[in-house]
């Protein structure tokens, strides 16, 4: 007679081995494998409670495991870095930032202002920074 943890080994083996037999376990190397990977966490991800077996756990900890990696070797073409100028159109859009607000912050005329967030004036490192603690985001972002 089993006793009541073995059999729910046996469940949760069970449960891992359903998972592996409909998206196997293995290195995510094209698209098409990143969109299922993803399909497959959101069914785990977004069960009502969050509930999952101890199978189905270790299957999506391996998951996530390949789809990081996929996203490491592939960020780049993924989400590429913007410019300087676009990351202050950015932040600044998004805090309903204008030109004038964007100067008192920075200690400048708002014609000046004006210009970084066009694009035509370039945003140097003293100015990075203090967006930087402005907008509580790294100063690299405005470089």
């Amino acid at each position: 007679m089993k006793d009541a943890r073995a059999e729910a080994d046996t469940s949760a083996g069970e449960d891992y081995l359903t998972l592996a037999r409909r998206f196997p376990l293995s290195a995510v190397q094209v698209e098409r494998d990143y969109t299922r990977a993803g399909k497959v966490l959101n069914r785990l991800l977004g069960r009502p409670g969050g509930k999952l077996s101890a199978g189905e756990r270790d299957y999506l900890n391996a998951l996530v495991l390949l789809v990081e990696d996929y996203e490491r070797k592939h960020a780049q073409m993924i989400f590429p870095r913007p410019t300087p100028y676009e990351a202050l159109k950015f932040v600044a859009e998004q805090s309903g930032m204008g030109p004038t607000a964007l100067a008192k912050v920075l200690g400048t005329t708002h014609a000046m202002a004006s210009l970084m967030l066009s694009g035509k004036r370039g945003i140097s490192a003293q100015a990075a920074r203090t967006l930087a603690a402005h907008f509580k985001v790294d100063a690299g972002l405005f470089i």
